[in-house]
This record gives structure tokens, sequence and C-alpha cells, in this order.
């Protein structure tokens, strides 16, 4: 990426008149869960790989060491597990993003800011998955909260090996129980859980047979599939992203208090009347207590619930949210010593975003990434000192978001143009992305890689000639081939980001002459429009730097739906939806391969090269940007922050970040 000097991004900050938000993990418009029909097979032998062997472990926090000596707390030995998980050189976050060195416990608070009082980045990013690996990267994988693991050479059957002597944050131990649980108990309890994740069953095809679960000993479970399955990878957090480990680990000790198969209905009347539940609704009890907790986000019913994540959420006053130092965490460093190295992460809450820049120029704040505006960042520089720095260093995880066109809109005018390639073709090249970007954000991105670059007008009026859209009206847009003007009709949801680039676009496809109407609105109608494929085209975000392995929004039926009729008819065998065309089926036989292949070998390689062919040659969504600058504050002597890289690989590994001493 062009780097630019920070006196010239102070300069450009100062010229800018409006600002964006970008909060692509925000919660906002409810994106659909249902993934594409995935029927066919593949074959590719998974193995695992070693993480960095440690130092003996009997280093801790002087705090903990305090507790121990007061005999309040188990001495560190009896707290780890007999193998820790060791933290070191390209484990949590790749080596060439990261300057990786073993830290040490002096030094602050983290502390950010929220406009929600159950979430924070720094808390939804503090959680943990059943598999590792580099936070972004599909490899290598490697146990995290398992110590070992194995797959078949069809990858119809995962094996996982608990590590022993792990301890839930009350000091319990992990065991086999606590899996059996979550699965028998939770996952297949109908009253708690109302359908299974596609994930879950053969071929990740969300009409297939739900995987079977098998006790081989003490420490041991086998997953079984009836048709090969590579998305388990993901759900087991492959990508370190949002997979965590509570789907299948609960803790069994604490949560069966609160479960109607466990405890006696005398026993639960007394909670139930409490929450005003009657007895039939223990299961509304059992959520309450965080039984399914999906294990981000600072929920209160996590107060008191026992976790496996680096910090403890603490009940905190109104204003703050408060975590610290879990003293059973399982992971240490190469030196031995017992993470995480910062014992206290705070985060202020204010009433909007507009308070969120006082918080930090006042020296409140020291550590946010992906809630700041662009053109605050000149006075974030001003303000800089003691207590926090300004860091360009890394980009966001997405791209942020797309242009989307329905292509299953029933509109026949509408389908018989963007189903034509040289229309999609010539609206990719009339937007300028390279305008959007320094609009947006100061130029601090780049084209997306995907898709042809954008920004050729004149081939774009070429393209639209040719396929017969010459003819226009007296206002100089062009006609539909039934002779009527032809109107992108683009309806977003209520969002600065969405708007403003919504905006860009349609300046840019009506300077070809394609009549582009922008209405914005609030989610809940978008949702409702979207779900009655009412949409004929939007904006919406996009994980496509995630794509084709750990995020697969590549397809259909997620975001905007933009394809889910065709997805009926598959999954129906013809009998609902819209026939796909045939490079709609390619696109789907290249998903149905990466589903069912070890998304780390040589042959996921070689299937995401024809899948970027594949994008290249069909141009079926529009992103607007790709490595965009997030404008991070942090400590300024905060160590193992990376230099480059996605920003969230700093929070989801923030239990190798320390303040570093002169």
């Amino acid at each position: 990426m062009n780097k630019i000097s920070r006196r010239e991004f102070i300069h450009i900050s100062a010229l800018a008149a409006a600002g964006v938000t970008v909060a692509a993990c925000a919660k906002g418009t409810a994106a659909p869960t249902q993934e594409p029909t995935a029927p066919p097979a593949g074959e590719q032998k998974a193995t695992a790989t070693p993480v960095p062997a440690a130092e003996p472990a009997g280093n801790e926090a002087p705090a903990l060491a305090e507790q121990v000596a007061s005999g309040t707390l188990p001495e560190v030995k009896e707290r780890l597990p007999q193998t820790p998980f060791v933290v070191g050189p390209g484990v949590l976050v790749v080596e060439e993003d990261l300057d990786w060195e073993a830290g040490t416990y002096e030094g602050g608070i983290l502390r950010t800011v929220t406009t929600n009082p159950t979430w924070s980045y720094p808390c939804q990013h503090a959680l943990e998955n059943i598999l590792n690996t580099p936070k972004h990267h599909t490899g290598p994988i490697t146990g995290s909260i398992v110590e070992s693991w194995e797959a078949n050479d069809d990858i119809t059957e995962y094996t996982f090996t608990l590590r022993k002597g792990l301890r839930w944050s009350d000091g319990e131990p992990v065991t086999m129980d606590d899996v059996r649980f979550a699965w028998e108990d939770v996952e297949n309890n109908e009253q708690i859980t109302a359908g299974h994740d596609m994930r879950l069953k053969a071929g990740s095809d969300p009409a297939g047979e739900l995987m079977t679960v098998d006790y081989l000993d003490d420490y041991t479970w086998k997953c079984t599939f009836a048709k090969p399955n590579g998305r388990f990878f993901m759900k087991m957090g492959v990508g370190n992203l949002w997979e965590p480990y509570c789907w299948f680990i609960k803790p069994k000790h604490y949560l069966q208090d609160f479960h109607a198969s466990y405890t006696a209905a005398a026993d639960l009347k007394p909670l139930l009347d409490a929450e005003g539940l009657t007895e039939g609704e223990w299961h509304r009890l059992f959520q309450a207590k965080g039984g399914t907790w999906w294990g981000g986000g600072c929920e209160h019913e996590a107060e008191e619930l026992p976790i496996l994540r680096p910090w403890i959420i603490m009940k905190s006053p109104e204003e703050q949210i408060i975590m610290e130092r879990n003293p059973y965490y399982f992971k240490v460093d190469t030196e031995g010593k017992q993470l995480p190295y910062v014992g206290r992460v705070e985060a202020k809450v204010v009433a909007t975003p507009e308070n969120i820049p006082q918080t930090i120029i006042t020296g409140e704040i020291n550590y946010c990434r992906e809630i700041l505006r662009h053109t605050d960042v000149g006075l974030y520089k001003e303000h800089e000192g003691d207590a926090y720095k300004v860091n360009l260093d890394m980009v966001y995880h997405n791209a942020p978001v797309a242009l989307m066109l329905n292509y299953n809109n029933e509109d026949p005018t509408w389908q018989e143009v963007v189903l034509n390639k040289k229309f999609r073709h010539a609206v990719n090249a009339a937007i300028q992305f390279k305008e959007i970007i320094d609009a947006l954000f100061l130029g601090l991105g780049e084209v997306n890689p995907w898709f042809p670059p954008g920004g050729d007008r004149d081939r774009a009026n070429q393209l639209l000639d040719e396929i017969g859209m010459d003819q226009r009206d007296d206002e100089g847009y062009r006609l539909a081939p039934n002779g009527e003007r032809f109107e992108v009709f683009m309806e977003v949801v209520t969002d600065p980001l969405f708007g403003q680039s919504a905006e860009l676009i349609s300046q840019h496809l009506d300077a070809v002459g394609l009549r582009t109407p922008l209405k914005q609105m609030e989610s809940g109608l978008w949702n409702e429009k979207r779900d009655n494929n009412e949409l004929y085209a939007t904006v919406q975000w996009l994980d496509d730097c995630n794509w084709p392995y750990i995020k697969d929004d590549y397809m259909g039926t997620q975001r905007s739906l933009w394809g889910i009729k065709w997805d009926d008819f598959i999954r129906t065998g013809g009998e609902e939806g819209q026939e796909p065309p045939d490079w709609i089926m390619e696109l789907y036989e290249l998903h149905w391969e990466m589903t069912a292949i070890n998304p780390s070998s040589e042959k996921a390689e070689d299937a995401e090269n024809r899948f970027a062919a594949w994008c290249m040659e069909n141009v079926h969504l529009f992103p607007i940007a790709r490595n965009v600058a997030d404008p991070c504050i942090v400590p300024p002597n905060l160590a193992n922050v990376p230099h480059s890289g996605r920003s969230s690989a700093m929070m989801f590994a923030g239990e190798q970040v320390f303040f570093k001493q002169a």
C-alpha cells in the first residue's frame, strides 16, 4: 500500500469536511445465517502442526504471586495444564506482520471506548477457539484449547484431545463431561437450540445429516460426517475469528444448576420465580445464566460464567466494562510466563460516537480500533503524547463494503440486463474506486484485487452500447431492451459508510447513463425488503479479504441474499426458486469443492486460484476497496503490536501485548 507521511496525513485530515465511521464488526444489519447447498466431496490429508516449545512454566504476574503467597490461589503449576499452549513468533500473528518478543507484566491498563454497555472491541476479540491458526490465516493449524487434533484423509472424521489439567476460570477442571454436556444437553436440546449450524452437517449442507460425536476416553472425542466437510475447520476456529469454543465446551459444573435435566423442578422454582419465569420456561433461565453465551462480547450473563478467555468479565458500573486477568488461563510465552501480560482491560461507555474524540484527546483512552473517523486523525495526532499514539500501520479486515446487485429480483427486464456479463463489467468499469478511496478514506486504501480495477468510463460506455443499451431518453439516461428507462434502484441501511459509498457509486453510474436512484432506510425495513426479494441493488458489508476459506460471503445466500432463489432451486431439486445460469453453477461447483478440502493444503490453493479467475471473469460483486488503513489508538510503549496486516489481529491476540519499560 502506498504510504503517506504523518505530516501529509494531518494536512489532508484538516481539509476533509466529513467523516465515515467504519465498524464492520459492530452489531448492525442482521445477516442471514444460511449457507449455500453443498453436496459434493473431495479428498485431502489434514495434519496437526506443533507449536514452539516453552521453558518450564513457573512465571506469573506479581499480583497473582501475591495471592499464591497469601494462600488464596494455588501455585501457577497447578493452575496451568500439563502442556500449556505456547505463544511465540508466528503463533497468533504471522511473523511478517509482527516482530514478536517475550513480554513482562509491568505496565498499565488498556483502556478503550464504546457506545454499547455490553460490548467493546477488546472484549469481543478476547475469545478463544478450539483450534488455532494465525489470525485471518488458514494455517498452520494447531491445537488451542485442545492439545492435539487430527482428521482422516477425506475429512469426514475429526478427532480432538483436551489438554490435561486445563481449568475453567473458577479453578474447576475442564473434562469430557463439559463436551458431552454442550453437545447432548445444549446443542441437541430443542428447547435451547432451535436449529444446527450447517457446518455441523454432512458436506456443510443445510439439508445434510447431522454429525455424530463419539467419546473415546476421558480427554478425546471424535466428530464424524457422512460426507467430507472442510468448513468444520472454521467452526473449530481456523482463521481465529468468530467461532469461540463455547458451542462445544461448556462448564457443566456451573450450568447444570439451571438445566431441567439435572436440577429438580423444586430447586429450579425459586430461580425461575426470581426471573419471572414459569417451570416450562427453564430454558430461558439457562440462557440468562450464560448457557448459550456465544463467547465474545461482555454480556451480563457472562459475568459469573466460568470461562477459558484471558480476562474475566467483571461486574461493572454502567459507565464501564471491566475485565481482569484469568488466573487459570492456559497459555504461556516461550519463557514459560503465564499470559496475559496485561492484567486489566477497561472500556468507557459513552452515549454517542460524537463523544469518542474527546475521550481520546484527553488521554482517557489508549487502545481502540475500527471506531475512529479518518477525518479525526489529524486531531488525534495533535494530542499524541504519553497517553497514546496514532497507529496507521494496520488495515481493516474487510472491503469494507460492496455494491451488490440482486440477480434474483423478479423483474424480467432487470434480470435480462444484470445477468449479462458485459453489463456487470460495465458497472465495474464505471465505478471510480480510487475516487471513493480518496473521498472516504483519505487515499489510505487500495483497489480490490478480486475484480477488475474499474475507473474506465470510456470502457463502461462502450460495453453498454455493445449490449444494446445505446439508446437514451431526453435526460440522457440509457434505455433498457424494452425501450423504457433502465434504473438501478439502490436501497441501503441508514449508515454513514453505506450511504456515502452508495452516493458516490450512484454518481458514477449516472455518469455513464445508468439512472441510479438512492434511498436510505432503517435496518428493519431493509431486512424486510431483502427477505421478500424486493431489493434491486444495495451496499453491504463484505469480508472478501477472508475469502474463500475463512468467510464465504461471496455466495448469494448471505449479506443481501442476491442469489437466494438459485439456492432454493438447487436445494429443492428444482421444485422451488429459479434455475441458476451456467456461470453461477460454476461458482457452486467451486464452492462445493472448497467446502470439502483442507483449507491449508496445496489442493486448496489450486481451488482458490480458480475461484479468483472466476471472480475476475464474472464480476458478480463490486467491493469498494481493500487494505484500507485503520486508524488505531495504542499506548506509546505497547509492544507486540503488528507493524502490518489486519488491525483485528492485534486485539484477537491481545493476550500477548505488553507495556514495554524503558
